[in-house]
C-alpha cells in the first residue's frame, strides 16, 4: 500500500521521488525505462515500478497501492501518457495530480505544430542541424533530404535509444549518447563542433535547458525550429508540490 503514485519520468520527479522517500512517504515511483530506473535510488519508503503501463496496468496498479494521490510528473510532451494517468484515475476513483512546467518565450523561434511540419521545412531549409528532439523523432526526420549527412542528434544515453536513432538511419557518429540539461557553454561548443546552422528543439521549460539551448544558439546565429507543446492538462508547479509533501497536505 502506498501513500503516492508517482509518475516520474523527469527532473520535476526525480527530485519528488527523493524528497518523498527524505520524509518517508510511501511511494511508488513509475518509471518507463531502465535507464529511467537507474536514476531514482530506490529504499526506505521508496520503491520503484520499471515499464511502460496502459491505462488497464495503471488501474491495477492503482486499486492495489489506494494511494491518496497519483502525482503526475511526467514531460510536458507526454501527453498522451498524461491523459492515460488521468483515465486511469477517473476510473478507479484516485486523486490526480499534475506537475506542471512553466513555458518559455520562443522569441525569434520558428514554431511548428508537430514533427512532420517541422521535417516538411527542414526538407526545404538548408543547412547542418542539430536535435535536441530526442529519440522518438529520430524516424520522422529520417525522411529529410540528406537526414544521415547533414542532422546530428543528441540523445538520452540509453541502448534502446541509441539502436532506435541507428534503426531510423543515421550512422553512430552523428549520435550524441548524453544525459542533460546543460549549460549554455556546452550547448555552444557542441553546436560549434559540428558546424550546425540549425537546432531542433521542444519547450522543455528551464528544467530541460530550453533557455541555455536557446542562448547558445543565438550566440552560434544559428535558426531554432520548435515544436509547440501539446495541449497541457492543468496542475501545478514543482516548488508547490514539495510545499505540499512537506507539509503533508497533499
Amino acid at each position: 500500500m502506498a501513500d503516492l503514485i508517482l509518475f516520474a519520468g523527469t527532473t520535476e520527479g526525480r527530485e519528488l521521488a527523493e524528497l518523498a522517500r527524505g520524509l518517508g512517504i510511501k511511494t511508488v515511483a513509475c518509471v518507463a525505462t531502465d535507464y529511467g530506473e537507474s536514476l531514482i535510488e530506490e529504499g526506505g519508503s521508496l520503491r520503484v515500478n520499471m515499464g511502460r503501463l496502459g491505462e488497464e496496468a495503471m488501474e491495477d496498479l492503482i486499486r492495489a497501492e489506494m494511494p491518496k494521490l497519483v502525482l503526475d510528473a511526467t514531460h510536458p510532451y507526454a501527453d498522451v501518457v498524461s491523459r492515460t494517468i488521468v483515465a486511469a484515475c477517473k476510473a478507479t476513483g484516485a486523486r490526480y495530480g499534475r506537475v506542471q512546467r512553466e513555458a518559455e518565450s520562443h522569441e525569434g523561434c520558428l514554431e511548428f505544430p508537430d514533427l512532420a511540419a517541422l521535417a516538411e521545412h527542414l526538407d526545404k531549409t538548408p543547412g547542418v542541424v542539430f536535435s535536441s528532439l530526442g529519440t522518438k523523432e529520430s524516424a520522422g526526420l529520417s525522411g529529410v533530404s540528406g537526414a544521415a549527412e547533414r542532422i546530428w542528434l543528441r540523445v538520452l544515453p540509453s541502448v534502446d535509444g541509441l539502436n532506435m536513432c541507428l534503426s531510423a538511419g543515421f550512422p553512430a557518429k552523428h549520435i550524441i549518447c548524453m544525459q542533460g540539461p546543460f549549460s549554455e557553454e556546452l550547448n555552444e561548443a557542441m553546436f560549434k563542433a559540428v558546424g550546425a546552422k540549425i537546432l531542433l528543439t521542444k519547450d522543455t521549460g528551464s528544467a530541460g535547458g530550453f533557455p541555455e539551448k536557446l542562448e547558445a544558439a543565438r550566440r552560434c546565429g544559428m535558426q531554432v525550429f520548435v515544436i509547440k507543446r501539446p495541449q497541457d492538462i492543468p496542475g501545478e508547479s514543482l516548488e508547490v508540490w514539495k510545499e505540499k509533501l512537506t507539509s503533508g497536505k497533499y
